[in-house]
């Protein structure tokens, strides 16, 4: 009876050890040398760095591609949520740049410099352009393939429909002189006219920027979509 108690004795003895001792491990070894990766997805890298401790884990940027999270935001991240990882591990991370697909703005009436410049910036194609005679401004958009209000993938884009120098429509030169640079270009683009070279002459007594003579005279008819060369003031 005495020796069963003693056996007794030493596998409880031996199981406070092995209890103990795992616990030690996991406190003093394991959580200071090896991590659970967090759920970094739907996170900003800026978030990532608050969030995690310093000299534990690193997050790097492997690349950026399109996905249904909003831009900026981490979609996909290597290793996974709650995998081991050393100390010092790296965990690459991919970050979102924005949907793959846009709805076509009403471009109508727009000038294909601006829209393409807008295009260009959020990354989608103009796959043609094509032109037209229209009533429109030279330069102007008529219409666009698919139409305005269509979900398109950025990678497969828009056609693009824009106006010729309609010859057939003439419009009056308004007088902007007098006016500030900013005040005479709103004026001569509502006469579906475009303001061209812009030259700086000194003239005593004036204030910068105020337009002083133009190359064409105030009141004459020229064609839609012309250019009209101002001088402004330094």
């Amino acid at each position: 009876m005495k020796k069963f108690f003693m056996i007794f004795s030493y596998a409880i003895a031996f199981c406070f050890i092995i209890f103990f001792g795992t616990n030690i491990f996991l406190n003093d070894y394991f959580n200071n040398y090896f991590y659970k990766t967090p759920n970094l997805i739907g996170m900003t890298i800026e978030e990532t760095e608050k969030m995690i401790p310093k000299g534990t884990i690193a997050v790097a940027v492997a690349g950026k591609d399109f996905s249904n999270l909003p831009a900026g935001e981490i979609f996909m991240q290597e290793p996974s949520e709650n995998k081991v990882v050393k100390r010092g591990r790296t965990v690459k991370v991919w970050v979102s740049a924005g949907e793959n697909s846009f709805e076509v703005p009403n471009f109508y009436g727009q000038q294909l410099f601006e829209v393409r410049s807008l295009l260009e910036e959020k990354g989608i194609k103009i796959k043609e352009i094509s032109r037209t005679n229209s009533d429109l401004a030279y330069n102007c958009i008529i219409a666009t393939t698919p139409g305005a209000g269509s979900i398109v993938d950025v990678n497969k884009g828009i056609s693009i429909l824009v106006s010729n120098r309609a010859s057939s429509k003439t419009v009056r030169v308004p007088d902007v002189i007098g006016y500030t640079l900013n005040e005479a270009k709103e004026v001569i683009k509502a006469q579906s006219l475009f303001v061209g070279e812009i030259t700086k002459m000194e003239v005593p007594g004036l204030e910068s920027n105020v337009i002083v003579d133009m190359s064409v005279s105030a009141g004459s008819r020229i064609s839609a979509g012309s250019n009209i060369n101002l001088v402004v003031s330094k």
